[in-house]
């Protein structure tokens, strides 16, 4: 068994995580790698901690986010077709709810990484998620989402007041989300330091009014090992390195770019907060690469050019979160 330190984000308080764009009203559910890792690394300069912030974050290799409700554990679907049949429903319709699908239950995602075709019922199909077996009780989705109306209000007079809508994403009790850590166990106690104090600090928009705070729990997570894997799938984001490009099998690979960039909004200047970064792309969560070897990935600056030098670098990581996979693509 493969075992991985899992960081549970429970007790979460709404979220909302922007779009890079200047719409409130839609709040994305993707809490990505990068976003964390760069969280962390605020926090480190919060503390006044010293240290070279490029080198912490080329230190460890953290997964995206992923839901949990319970004690059932959801990883995201591979990119590509799934070997999975639906044994009671009609076929065109199970095929729409198969495309659907976003997030499969560890168990069952289990058997597919292991080149597995697997059969289930239509009930296992939740609308974006895939569930591993069918209990009892009913079962619900970790989070639901509610548009409300606010209004900003301008601190000169003469103004009025311009109205504009914002989406919060509400978790359930037993509901919240969960990535995955990989580093030296010297270094880890002082990560989980990190991810506690994120937690009383709060992440995504609307921090200072009590959004995207959490608390922490640490568990293990344990995946079976698969017999002679032939591929490797992405659980983060990823910004291949130069000695990367040579490695990825692209052309027998299934793989989506993802395009990464927003504002400098965790700056502690606020006269830097209406910049944008510079944008890049990487490869997303799911992406699954016909290759073995290892893959280095790279931190990258995405400081905007800006002649002032109290703006500090604004670094990405790109690092792969990588795990062993046998698929058939």
């Amino acid at each position: 068994m493969a075992i991985y330190t899992l960081v549970k984000l429970k007790s979460m308080a709404p979220l909302h995580i922007g779009t890079g764009k200047e719409n409130y009203d839609f709040s994305t559910l993707d809490l990505q790698s990068d976003t964390l890792s760069a969280a962390l690394a605020a926090m480190k300069a919060q503390n006044g901690e010293s240290g070279d912030l490029e080198e912490f974050l080329n230190s460890f290799t953290l997964s995206s986010a992923f839901p949990f409700v319970g004690d059932r554990y959801f990883l995201p679907r591979p990119q590509g077709k799934m070997s999975v049949t639906i044994s009671d429903g009609e076929e065109y319709v199970s095929r729409k709810k198969l495309k659907k699908i976003k997030y499969i239950e560890v168990d069952l995602w289990s058997e597919l990484a292991a080149g597995k075709e697997v059969s289930v019922k239509e009930r296992q199909l939740q609308d974006q998620f895939l569930l591993s077996s069918i209990r009892n009780e009913d079962f619900r989705r970790p989070y639901k989402s509610k548009v409300n109306q606010r209004v900003t209000i301008p601190r000169e007079e003469g103004i009025y007041a311009d109205p504009f809508f914002f989406e919060w994403v509400y978790f359930h009790l037993d509901a919240g989300l969960y990535c995955l850590l990989d580093t030296p166990n010297s270094q880890r106690d002082d990560l989980i330091r990190l991810f506690k104090q994120l937690g009383e600090f709060g992440i995504g928009t609307d921090k200072n009014i009590g959004g995207g705070k959490f608390d922490v729990e640490i568990r293990n997570l344990s995946l079976p090992e698969i017999d002679a894997p032939d591929s490797q799938l992405l659980l983060s984001l990823f910004i291949p390195a130069k000695e990367d490009v040579e490695l990825l099998n692209l052309h027998d690979s299934c793989y989506d770019l993802l395009h990464r960039g927003g504002y400098i909004a965790g700056s502690q200047e606020m006269d830097f907060r209406h910049l944008r970064k510079k944008s890049v792309y990487m490869f997303n969560v799911g992406s699954v690469f016909k290759t073995t070897s290892r893959l280095s990935g790279k931190v990258v600056n995405l400081r905007p050019h800006w002649d002032d030098e109290r703006l500090h670098p604004v670094f990405r990581s790109g690092k792969p979160f990588i795990v062993p996979v046998k698929f058939k693509l």
